[in-house]
């Protein structure tokens, strides 16, 4: 009986099943990267300004997506509320029909540079490595966080498989 639940359990790991890990930039890797957010003080902390200026929604959206694994259809994203005195992530998934605050796509090749924390002479080289839509003035003055925003991407365990 235990020899038939043990086989079980390593058949629902290696087919896929509920333990599988998540691809780079999937629904699942964006849940994943939320709670990761929330842990990061330069994220929580370094934003917290940032995060309040939601205008009329009640939070700030980033969105990201994989050049290599399709278009803006395959994108994630995360929302940043402001919420005693820091900037928390309170939604990472599908990304929604909402406006957003930033949008970032790279090639899969860059994606991996800039995660690895390859960004240049003072970050400069991030916007050559990414399309950025957004307030570039924002994000520079946010130099500090968006670095660890990069950073974060290869905390999450993930495949490069596309989503």
């Amino acid at each position: 009986m235990i020899r038939a639940g043990i086989i079980l359990f390593f058949s629902a790991v290696l087919s896929g099943g509920a333990f599988a890990t998540p691809k780079f930039m999937d629904e699942e890797y964006a849940r994943e990267f939320c709670q990761l957010w929330n842990k990061t003080d330069k994220l929580t902390e370094g934003l917290s300004k940032w995060s309040k200026k939601t205008g009329e929604k009640d939070y700030r959206i980033i969105r990201f997506y994989r050049q290599d694994c399709g278009g803006p259809e395959k994108a994630v994203e995360l929302h940043i509320a402001p919420k005693e005195g820091k900037a928390v992530c309170i939604y990472g998934g599908k990304a929604t029909e909402e406006k957003a605050d930033f949008l970032m796509f790279a090639t899969d090749e860059n994606w991996k540079s800039l995660a690895n924390g390859e960004f240049g002479f003072l970050g400069m080289g991030i916007m050559s490595k990414m399309t950025f839509e957004g307030s570039k003035w924002e994000a520079m003055n946010n130099m500090g966080p968006f670095k660890a925003f990069l950073l974060n991407l290869n905390k999450v365990p993930h495949t490069m498989d596309c989503p």
